[in-house]
């Protein structure tokens, strides 16, 4: 139940934070931010599919909701959580996945941990901007995916820095 209720607390600590400081980011209409996917990608290793599957259409829907889309942070999530499991036995290695645990810098080493970061980042914003500008052209879709993916990996290693530094078994 405690750990039921870290997550929940890191989950409402993320949403408040991407609806009422990263939404607000948004660098000549290039750079948009997206941390809350942390939530996904910080969540045990061990954990069952369908959960991560759910708390990922979950904390989509939630932010959908809070900013007015209309399913598109639910579906890419929702295919970010879909895809983890299968990014952490290639980026991590299957040792490392059944032994559970989150996946910290700490745990999985700096240059592994921004290789599983990074390549999340990617899968959700690559399908997110190219659903969000149909009709836009394919450079400034493809800047945005660049630089928005570069912001968030650093924001997300900064933000997950308590986690390692703490020793908290969440």
């Amino acid at each position: 139940m405690i750990r039921f209720l870290e997550y929940f607390a890191i989950f409402l600590l993320l949403l408040v934070l991407q609806e009422f400081v990263f939404d607000n980011i948004n660098l000549g209409g290039v750079v948009n931010p997206y941390i809350y996917i942390m939530f996904i990608i910080l969540l045990p290793l061990d954990i069952q599919g369908w959960v991560l599957l759910v708390l990922g259409c979950c904390a989509g829907a939630a932010v959908d909701f809070m900013s007015g889309m209309a399913g598109l942070h639910m579906m890419t999530a929702t295919w970010l959580a879909f895809v983890r499991p299968t990014v952490v036995a290639l980026l991590l290695g299957k040792d490392v996945a059944y032994d559970g645990g989150v996946p910290t810098a700490g745990r999985v080493g700096v240059a592994k941990f921004f290789r599983y970061v990074t390549t999340l980042v990617l899968l959700f914003n690559i399908p997110f901007f190219i659903l969000e500008d149909l009709s836009g052209e394919t450079w400034v879709v493809a800047l945005r995916i660049l630089l928005s993916s570069l912001f968030s990996v650093g924001i997300i290693y900064f933000l997950h820095l308590p986690f390692v530094h703490s020793q908290l078994k969440v």
